[in-house]
C-alpha cells in the first residue's frame, strides 16, 4: 500500500470529523490485520472501485457512535443506537469517502464509491479474501477509538 493514499483516507477522516463534530481526535500506531478480524458492534462498509478497488471498513462502538451522531445533530441526546443514529453514521463515513476521492485526484487517482452498508451485532467477524488490511485507530477523549480499516489494489 502507498503511503500517500493511505495518509489521504486519514487526513479525510480527521477532517470530517472535526467539522462535523468539533472534535479533534488523535491517530493510534497503524498495524496490519489479519482476516478474519472481530469488530466492534458497528461497521460501515464502503467499496472502492476505479483506480482503486476494494473496501473500507470503519468500525466502533455503539457508545462511540451515539455520541458522534448526537455531536451532528448539534448535541441532541442520542441514547440508543436507532436507525436515525446508524444513518448520521452512515453520512459522516460517505462524507470521508468522498473526502478521500478529492484528496487522492489530486494525486492523480480517480475513485468512485459505493452506499455505504451498516452492520451492526456483537462479535461481528469480517473476512476480506487475499487482501491486505491496514488498520488506522482514530482516538476520541475517553479511550474511544474509530478503527478505520482500509483494503485495496490498484486497478
Amino acid at each position: 500500500m502507498k503511503a500517500e493514499v493511505v495518509n489521504s483516507f486519514i487526513r479525510a477522516s480527521m477532517d470530517v470529523i472535526e467539522q462535523t463534530t468539533g472534535v479533534r481526535v488523535r491517530i493510534g500506531k497503524a498495524y496490519r490485520k489479519d482476516t478474519p478480524y472481530k469488530s466492534n458492534s458497528l461497521v460501515i462498509l464502503i467499496g472502492l472501485t476505479g483506480d482503486l478497488q476494494g473496501t473500507v471498513a470503519i468500525s466502533l462502538s455503539q457508545k462511540l457512535a451515539c455520541k458522534i451522531a448526537s455531536m451532528m445533530m448539534g448535541g441532541i441526546p442520542v441514547p440508543t443506537l436507532d436507525e436515525m443514529a446508524k444513518s448520521a453514521i452512515a453520512e459522516l463515513c460517505n462524507m470521508i469517502l468522498g473526502n478521500t476521492g478529492i484528496l487522492l485526484s489530486a494525486l492523480g487517482t480517480k475513485i468512485d464509491v459505493t452506499p455505504p452498508t451498516t452492520l451492526t451485532g456483537e462479535n461481528l467477524k469480517l473476512s476480506f479474501q487475499n487482501v491486505v488490511i491496514i488498520c488506522v485507530p482514530l482516538l476520541f477523549a475517553g479511550d474511544e477509538t474509530l478503527e478505520l480499516n482500509i483494503s485495496y489494489k490498484e486497478a
